[in-house]
């Protein structure tokens, strides 16, 4: 699989909106040098997050027209890969049908929706089996090239991290009696019953915490891994990434959102680094750093996702610095920083963005800066 060039395609807005058939897609996708995409699907909806996803009443009649097997068989055509993508461990839907599965947090809060966000942990198994599920059928009927799973970690609203904040007055989980019993079950440490959360952030207990949550996230990976090799064996798996460097906030990659990239190393074939560094408040030669920090923790291959357009301006995320658009000259910035990185190949967030942006002066620029990127 060539990962040099992708685009992240979270709606149907090519299809519905902006009126593409299929082939037309994926010429244009050739056109801008795209080698790979991590796609949604009829059998892998989205649904809504930083992104529009879901599939409105109005816009029903041209969606049922959508023909995915017919996408994914262009691109195949023009040797573009295809990786399906799936969402475990934010499903708003799922977990408002079953509120016993959110998390708690240390203050013995239960989790509420934080804007779009609302996290399960990973070692909820009805979870993991609903989603398992839902991949199996989907590898089935499409046949991808590869597999990404988003949202593989614990809870929390990671793109509200921004440096100066307190890593302390952000909600850590998950503190429910049944994680910390299946903690204990594991490790045979108990807790005192009085506040376990301040016990966990002690030093005699925190190692052990934060191994075994960074365990829990392996696990839950190494399942859906092994499901899906029953349908197709040896079929990539990529993940969505913290882009944390490990002493950032106190080492919260690990210890609140636990991912260990080391020891998720022998499940994840790609690690794909959510470097938007709009939204945090970085250069834009941060991009490439992080996902080369994040290639060298890691025995496997790295992509390095950048936004086409800024977000987290508006409602709860207004006043906090972000800028309030991306220039061609730093998206440009961008892809040089990872052009010159050691890792595997960049990734577009998002295919509609560009689209919106492809008659428009700055968006031809743009996607100029993309079509030359490593070639």
């Amino acid at each position: 699989m060539d990962l040099r060039s992708g685009v992240k395609i979270y709606d149907n807005d090519w299809f519905i909106r902006h009126q593409l058939e299929p082939e037309e897609a994926a010429d244009l996708l050739v056109h801008w040098n795209v080698t790979y995409v991590i796609a949604q699907s009829r059998w892998l909806p989205m649904q809504d997050s930083a992104v529009t996803s879901a599939v409105t009443a109005a816009q029903q009649a041209r969606y049922a027209a959508l023909d995915d097997l017919a996408f994914r068989r262009a691109l195949a055509a023009r040797g573009i890969a295809y990786i399906a993508v799936l969402n475990i461990g934010f499903d708003p839907v799922f977990a408002a049908a079953h509120p016993d599965l959110l998390p708690i947090d240390q203050h013995g809060q239960r989790a509420q929706r934080e804007d779009w966000y609302i996290g399960l942990p990973p070692n909820r198994q009805a979870n993991t089996d609903h989603k398992i599920g839902l991949l199996t059928r989907a590898v089935a009927e499409l046949a991808p090239d590869g597999v990404h799973l988003g949202f593989v970690r614990w809870p929390g609203f990671w793109e509200t991290w921004l440096a100066g904040d307190d890593p302390a007055g952000k909600p850590h989980y998950c503190f429910s009696a049944e994680t910390l019993a299946a903690f204990t079950a594991s490790t045979g440490i108990r807790l005192p019953t009085d506040d376990p959360a301040a016990a966990l952030a002690e030093a005699d207990y925190r190692a052990a915490w934060t191994a075994w949550k960074c365990q829990q996230t392996v696990s839950q990976i190494a399942a859906i891994r092994q499901a899906i090799a029953g349908v197709r064996p040896d079929l990539p798996i990529a993940i969505n990434t913290l882009p944390f460097f490990r002493d950032e906030f106190e080492g919260a990659v690990e210890t609140v959102f636990g991912q260990d990239i080391a020891a998720l190393s022998p499940v994840v074939d790609i690690f794909e680094v959510m470097a938007y560094h709009q939204i945090l408040r970085q250069p834009a030669d941060w991009p490439g750093r992080i996902a080369a920090d994040i290639l060298g923790r890691s025995q496997s291959a790295a992509i390095c996702t950048i936004q086409a357009r800024a977000l987290y301006l508006d409602g709860q995320h207004a006043g906090r610095g972000r800028a309030t658009e991306i220039t061609a000259e730093d998206f440009g910035a961008c892809l040089d920083g990872i052009a010159a990185s050691p890792v595997q190949g960049v990734c577009v967030f998002t295919f509609t963005d560009l689209l919106d942006m492809r008659d428009e002066a700055q968006g031809q620029e743009m996607l100029a800066h993309l079509r030359r990127f490593r070639l």
